[in-house]
């Protein structure tokens, strides 16, 4: 991805220094943490969550406290990079460690509506997505889904108004690629209930995928009591 090649981060940062992804404190160029932060990381989630469709899902961070913020900025702000790298990162790790990295065929994200895209100038879930899919020396492909227009938005709705509303908003491209037989990994930046995830992934596996797996940036701090660590239910 061209926002991670070297050259490229070394050419940005004359004109926009390069910050830390968790204070924004000027750091060097091909750094992603200031050597506070990198000592002193958020609690993680080493967990994997059943979800309904998939065949299991992992998370980075708990979404509370700074990730909150961090999480927003990568939606709305302006120098989300770094943390949707270093997400990334842990990401391809947490599933190398599974032995599942090397079982995906194609990385692909939650699909967001192109009209807000427009209006917030980035598709979160497809920037964690590409990020995701070169740390794993994957292909990614973000015409395999597609989301009606829709402003509800699903973090307002109960558990199950956000399952019904997922269900129908979310459908498949007309023209999307085979994937009959293929392992696809999808992305999002937030993973609570799991409804979005269980959605996306009905629609992957009618369109004939022969696994799915899910990531994202956070997860529910509701994860942190659920669950043997290994095998979460939302």
């Amino acid at each position: 991805m061209l926002a991670a090649k070297p050259v490229y981060k070394y050419l940005a940062d004359i004109v926009f220094p390069n910050t830390c992804a968790f204070c924004g404190k000027v750091i060097r160029w091909d750094g992603l943490l200031c050597e506070k932060c990198a000592g002193d990381m958020p609690e993680t989630f080493d967990g994997l969550i059943r979800i309904e469709n998939t065949d299991g899902a992992v998370g980075v961070f708990y979404y509370e406290n700074d990730i909150i913020g961090l999480i927003y900025k990568l939606k709305h702000g302006d120098a989300v990079f770094n943390f949707a790298e270093i997400s990334a990162g842990m990401i391809a790790d947490r599933l190398k460690v599974r032995k599942i990295a090397d079982s995906i065929d194609i990385v692909t994200a939650v699909p967001m509506h192109f009209s807000k895209k427009i209006v917030r100038g980035r598709d979160q879930a497809e920037l964690l997505a590409r990020f995701v899919a070169d740390k794993l020396g994957k292909p990614f492909n973000f015409h395999l889904l597609g989301r009606k227009k829709d402003s509800t938005e699903q973090h307002k709705l109960e558990r199950d108004e956000r399952q019904s509303h997922a269900e129908e908003v979310y459908t498949t491209l007309s023209k999307h690629s085979d994937i009959s037989g293929k392992t696809i990994l999808i992305c999002d930046d937030v993973i609570t209930t799991g409804s979005t995830i269980r959605a996306c992934a009905s629609q992957l596996k009618s369109m004939g995928a022969k696994k799915v797996y899910a990531c994202s940036a956070a997860v529910s701090a509701v994860y942190k009591e659920r669950g043997d660590g290994d095998n979460i239910v939302p």
